[in-house]
Order: structure tokens, then sequence, then C-alpha cells
């Protein structure tokens, strides 16, 4: 009788695993989800508020730390244009989020990206300087997103760099002979 009633729960869980499968399979349709990615970095400046913002809405300030060239509306709605000497390639994007000395937003689309993100950037006033907290979301892979944070990291600490102590650290990354491997040619980026 036990061997019975095992065959039956057996059959009974055979039988129902694929209308179970069909419903799992049914319920979510992977089409209609969307994952993004995204990475949050914070980094202490000893200046205030609004002279970190001014760093990151007046192409001349801009210019000093993050890229070469910079077109900027430092305005709600405005649009921003970048671009590094090692390319011919234009950033472009527009101001989403705009309080002065507060937070700032903005949309982001490397030239040749499929999509677009957000970049977010709040100044929170803390004793001795302010804490800046950048976030950028809505990537669609982790190499995507790896890569950002990578730029991102050397970036911010540029900012930091410039602001406390009138340092450029892309000086230094271009005094440096790019090292290349025997087994490829091309630029080491």
């Amino acid at each position: 009788m036990k061997t019975r009633g095992v065959l039956s729960l057996i059959s009974l869980l055979l039988i129902s695993l694929p209308a179970t499968a069909q419903r799992a399979q049914h319920a979510v349709p992977a089409s209609d989800v969307e994952v993004t990615r995204s990475a949050t970095m914070r980094i202490a400046i000893a200046s205030d508020p609004a002279t970190i913002f001014d760093y990151l809405v007046d192409a001349q300030k801009l210019e000093s730390w993050f890229p070469e060239q910079a077109v900027s509306e430092a305005q709600l709605g405005g649009r921003y244009h970048f671009r590094w000497n090692d390319t011919n390639r234009v950033w472009s994007g527009r101001y989403t989020n705009f309080i002065r000395g507060n937070t700032l937003a903005c949309t982001w689309q490397a030239p040749g990206d499929e999509y677009e993100t957000t970049v977010v950037v709040r100044l929170i006033p803390q004793a001795g300087g302010t804490l800046v907290e950048m976030s950028h979301n809505g990537f669609t892979s982790n190499a995507a997103l790896d890569k950002a944070i990578k730029a991102w990291l050397f970036y911010l600490d540029n900012l930091r760099s410039v602001i406390e102590q009138g340092v450029d650290l892309r000086e230094q990354l271009r005094k440096k002979p790019a090292r290349r491997s025997r087994r490829t040619s091309g630029p080491a980026h």
C-alpha cells in the first residue's frame, strides 16, 4: 500500500510539474522585465556646497578637472556637451534637476551607447566640508557599470584634488608613457 501511495504521489507530481512550469513561465514574461544596474559613490571634499556645485556646472571649472572641453547651460533643462582630447566624440545631455549648492541631475549617454543613463549628485554639508554623493543609474550590463565606476572614481578624486590642492591629476596620467603589450597593438585604454 505504501508503494502504491508513493507511486500515486510521484505520478501526481509528474503530471502537475509541466503545468506548474508552464504557469511560472507565463507569470512574468522576460521581455516585460527591465533590470538596470547602478552605483553610488561618496567622497568628502574640504569646500562648501556652493563652490563644489560651480565645479559641476561652470564650463571653465569643469575643464579644470573633468573634460578638456565643456559647454554647459547651467540651468534646469540646460544642455551640456563634453569632449576629451583623446577622442573626436562628444558626450551630450541635459540637466534634469538643478538646485544650486544642493542637487544636480543629468542625462548621460556616451557616444555609441544604445541607452541613456542618469547621473545624480547630491551635496551634503558636513563639518569641515561637503560630502559629494554621486549615483549613476540605468546601466544594462555589469561591464558598462564597471567601466563607469572606474572613470568616476578617478574623476571624483580629481575634483577633490583640484578644489583642495589645485592639482589636476590628469597631468600625471599624460606624463606616463602608455604601456603596450607585445601581443596587442593600439592604445592601452
